[in-house]
């Protein structure tokens, strides 16, 4: 054994106490002990600390071995503690194992000790393992939690970031969900009215999900909000002005369908930035997508804003939605005239929405983050 013990011994025999001594020593056990014979000294050695062992004497004229274990445990020391007694019957010595001792060695089988010493400090060495991974299990279920409550903070922000109701827009019925994959999600979608009477939409799918998705869907939505009061062409333009570099750094891109609805002669021009999950369903049933398209931000190559128009008429609905709707349900094959026969007949905007949403309804998680945008026309 080659580790250096320092072991504090409660002993007042000085011939026992340089037996117990030389019988460690010829067991090859490299120890350091310090013999007490008093309460006041064996206090005062406990205080001083560096101990990893305790032999203490049963009976001592003015301070038994008892009174000691119960001290040591008091202190919660977790220490291996071994009665070395020249008396201690059956009793006392279940007693003693039942208050705390690691074992007990009666002084004429001092062949017991080594053993006895080496077995309570393996003993020892287990517990405080242990306890070290017991440590390491808590610390990490505190960040485990912490991360937790840092998530849903977040989410609670980004879903403070999407509209809380729904404008008032005379002529026209509007609704909108965003469901993220994980708490926190890269979709989302916006309105605000950009100058009397013209409102601006976007809804906008960052690549990926999670955290650093729901990082750049801010900027982006911070982007496109600061530069909406342009055409939609020169607004995406500048907004990928802006964007490129967080885009690039981060090797992400975004679709983004961005439009402006002018609600006197209830026209609506566009921009489609390789969103292409778009339709309008007209009174009559009929089913159009919406083109042109373009790239993504955060792609390179030419890039020409180029915008589409469509005039709204009674009944007519705009249907926006981001590709978690369809990775939802690959099974169902949705496709535009799919979805414009799944909105028939419903009475608002919300209601749209809602049967949209209940198509991606099924067991298991979530593929990727779902928005879907709704804009009828009721006059």
């Amino acid at each position: 054994m080659t580790r250096h013990l320092r072991i504090l011994h409660l002993e007042d025999d000085p011939g026992d106490a340089e037996l117990v001594q030389e019988t460690l020593a010829g067991e090859g056990i490299d120890c350091e002990v310090m013999v007490v014979a008093t309460r006041e000294a064996f206090v005062a050695e406990l205080e001083q600390g560096s101990i990893d062992m305790i032999l203490v004497d049963y009976a001592l004229p003015t301070f038994d071995g008892m009174s000691a274990l119960a001290m040591v445990r008091e202190r919660r020391l977790d220490l291996p503690f071994i009665f070395v007694s020249g008396r201690l019957g059956e009793e006392a010595a279940i007693e003693s194992l039942r208050s705390g001792a690691t074992d007990y060695v009666l002084k004429n089988r001092l062949s017991r000790l080594a053993p006895a010493v080496i077995r309570a400090l393996n003993e020892s060495d287990e517990r405080a393992e242990h306890r070290k991974a017991e440590q390491a299990l808590r610390e990490s279920e505190l960040r485990r939690y912490q991360l937790q409550l840092e998530l849903v903070y977040a989410a609670e922000i980004q879903a403070k970031l999407l509209p809380r109701g729904y404008p008032q827009i005379a002529g026209f019925d509007i609704a909108a969900k965003c469901v993220p994959a994980k708490q926190v999600g890269g979709d989302f979608f916006d309105w605000q009215e950009v100058c009397p009477g013209v409102w601006g939409f976007t809804l906008g799918d960052v690549m990926g999900k999670g955290m650093a998705a729901a990082m750049l869907m801010a900027t982006v939505r911070a982007s496109m909000r600061s530069v909406a009061h342009n055409r939609p062409s020169e607004a995406l333009r500048l907004a990928e002005q802006a964007l490129l570099p967080d885009l690039d750094n981060s090797e992400s891109f975004v679709t983004l369908f961005h439009g402006q609805l002018n609600v006197t002669n209830k026209s609506f021009i566009f921009v489609d930035c390789g969103h292409g999950f778009d339709f309008v369903r007209r009174a009559d049933g009929t089913v159009r997508g919406l083109n042109p398209r373009g790239l993504p931000l955060g792609v390179p190559g030419e890039k020409v804003y180029e915008e589409g128009a469509i005039s709204f008429d009674k009944g007519d609905t705009l249907v926006l939605y981001s590709d978690g709707l369809i990775d939802a349900r690959p099974d169902l094959n949705l496709d535009s005239n799919l979805l414009a026969e799944r909105i028939n007949g419903a009475a608002s905007a919300q209601e749209m929405v809602a049967r949209l949403m209940e198509l991606t309804e099924q067991d298991g998680p979530q593929p990727d983050d779902i928005t879907v945008m709704v804009v009828r026309c009721t006059g």
